[in-house]
């Protein structure tokens, strides 16, 4: 899918842009981003694209492959995501046990560190949901988005290779959802 380079370099443009006023902010020099408009808003549409198109991509090669071969080889699969991502991963978290500790830089205040969940959700790939309870690893916190690439990794190929099943359960969830939700409001 060549024609989709294009909307993937937007999507990764607008998240640079983002973060460069982020950061602007931070160091209190003048920025867009601290007025709450355009450029936070695009920063968040541009990680959903790419998230989107991630996801799409993936499922096509998934699903390529159970029509081409009748079957979808999930250890190939795993192993090939694996070669791809923990790599880098574990380089930029070692990093951030070890020698970005001895930084000099200030971490922000309303982040906690945690010297023991934080590590122990980061390195089962859950630095997204390390996030959620404001747990950070100071300086790595970027890779929440490696995180929920490769928790899609994990259960995208489970998902085409147990398609009928898993569609009746998804939906089984959603619809129990709105139910709640329509009880409860």
């Amino acid at each position: 899918f060549k024609n989709l380079d294009g909307l993937r370099f937007l999507a990764a443009a607008v998240v640079i842009i983002h973060h460069l006023e982020l950061y602007k902010g931070v160091f209190k020099l003048e920025n867009f981003y601290d007025d709450g408009g355009f450029v936070l808003v695009v920063g968040k549409l541009g990680v959903v694209l790419f998230f989107a198109l991630s996801g799409f991509l993936i499922f096509s090669i998934l699903l390529k492959e159970k029509e081409k071969t009748g079957n979808s080889q999930v250890k190939l699969f795993y192993f090939r995501r694996i070669l791809r991502i923990w790599p880098l991963y574990f380089f930029i978290l070692i990093l951030g046990l070890t020698v970005f500790q001895l930084s000099f830089f200030e971490f922000p205040r309303h982040y906690a560190e945690s010297r023991f969940l934080g590590p122990i959700l980061y390195s089962f790939m859950l630095p997204n949901l390390a996030a959620c309870f404001y747990i950070l690893i100071p300086f790595v916190g970027q890779v929440w988005s490696l995180g929920v690439e490769e928790q899609l990794y994990f259960i995208a190929p489970l998902l085409v290779k147990y398609s009928k099943r898993v569609l009746y359960f998804l939906a089984a969830i959603i619809l129990v959802t709105v139910l709640l939700k329509a009880f409860f409001y």
